[in-house]
């Protein structure tokens, strides 16, 4: 029986945010003719693999959430693979793909996706390339840069002593933020020198490289792109709605504007006119395609404030987030497309892929 197996957990920092997406995913793209496995990659690389599987009946919601909540809390030794077992079980499981629900680290960054690679298992969204490159956000303004995209003026320290240099060329407030990382997980906002020698320090403590960037006051708004499998077997790439992110309890979209409910107005259209609209969802095709994502990516901008309305472009994520705050599925449901097909188009693609 064909299945999908989907992989959430992983050992980096957006770990619990995974965990969230991959039990969601489950839920909504398991069906009895394509049953969906969840996979909890631990921290510490042992793959626990559910005996049980989702065929998209109501009952699966309680054991689903009970199985990410037990791997999350202790995992038990007992249901542990290495990766090599894991990939042997994969590999005679009969499956259609892996669907990639790991953020950050080894999920994001090309790691995942050669694994499965080498493997022969197709997967969901970006290849190996595009992955890494996306999540190293020095090189992604490079690639910007080079298709003609509007960025924040930035640099990048690998000391805290190059803390003078920059503030000699950048203008404060400044973000100091990991060069490859997200879910804006170690984001700091300074104003100062002694802040940013400070700030640059501490992200040092959790990446070999730090991103300063200089704050554009204005409007964050997030459009994704999706590249979907039509009748013909042909790819056509389509930008969604963006979406206009106001965070209601703190200055900028951090970790807790993300993932609390409540603490974020999302507003999907943005409330934007029409043709700023339509050039940032071109920019959003513009960096999908420089950096070679497929699948699926979803790119944050800047709108700055005034008449200088040029959308600035922040990063591309290659695995937005699935859970229920997350802004893909609502940019997809303003589309008309629902969780289920956008989910099931993923897989699509993956096979389609594979196949090609």
């Amino acid at each position: 029986m064909n299945q999908i197996w989907v992989l959430g957990g992983g050992p980096s920092t957006e770990h619990e945010v995974s965990l969230s997406s991959a039990c969601v995913v489950t839920q909504h793209i398991a069906s009895p003719n394509r049953p969906a496995r969840p996979v909890v990659i631990g921290r510490d690389g042992c793959w626990h693999v559910s005996e049980k599987i989702a065929e998209g009946k109501p009952e699966d919601a309680a054991w689903l959430n009970a199985f990410f909540d037990k791997h999350a809390a202790t995992p038990p030794q007992s249901t542990c693979l290495d990766p090599g077992s894991a990939l042997t079980r994969m590999t005679t499981d009969s499956i259609d793909c892996a669907f990639i629900a790991l953020h950050g680290q080894f999920g994001e960054d090309g790691c995942i996706q050669g694994f499965l690679q080498a493997g022969g298992i197709p997967y969901t969204g970006s290849g190996v390339l595009a992955s890494a490159l996306a999540f190293h956000k020095g090189l992604t303004i490079a690639a910007y840069l080079r298709a003609g995209l509007r960025t924040a003026r930035s640099m990048r320290a690998c000391s805290p002593d190059e803390a003078d240099t920059i503030a000699r060329q950048l203008n404060f407030p400044l973000f100091v933020k990991p060069n490859q990382g997200g879910s804006s997980v170690g984001i700091r906002l300074v104003t100062d020198h002694t802040q940013l020698r400070d700030a640059i320090s501490q992200t040092l403590s959790v990446d070999n490289e730090a991103l300063v960037e200089e704050l554009i006051a204005g409007t964050e708004v997030s459009a994704g792109v999706l590249d979907i499998v039509g009748e013909n077997g042909q790819l056509k790439t389509v930008a969604l709605p963006p979406t206009e992110i106001r965070p209601t309890n703190s200055p900028y979209f951090d970790y807790d504007a993300k993932y609390l409910p409540g603490r974020t107005q999302e507003i999907t259209p943005a409330n934007l006119p029409p043709t700023l609209l339509a050039r940032i969802q071109n920019d959003a095709v513009a960096a999908h395609r420089v950096l070679g994502c497929e699948g699926m990516s979803r790119t944050d901008f800047i709108i700055p404030a005034g008449d200088d309305a040029i959308p600035v472009l922040l990063e591309t994520n290659t695995i937005p987030g699935m859970t229920p705050t997350s802004l893909l599925p609502q940019q997809a449901a303003a589309a008309g497309i629902s969780f289920a097909e956008m989910l099931n188009g993923f897989v699509e693609h993956a096979i389609h892929r594979a196949r090609r």
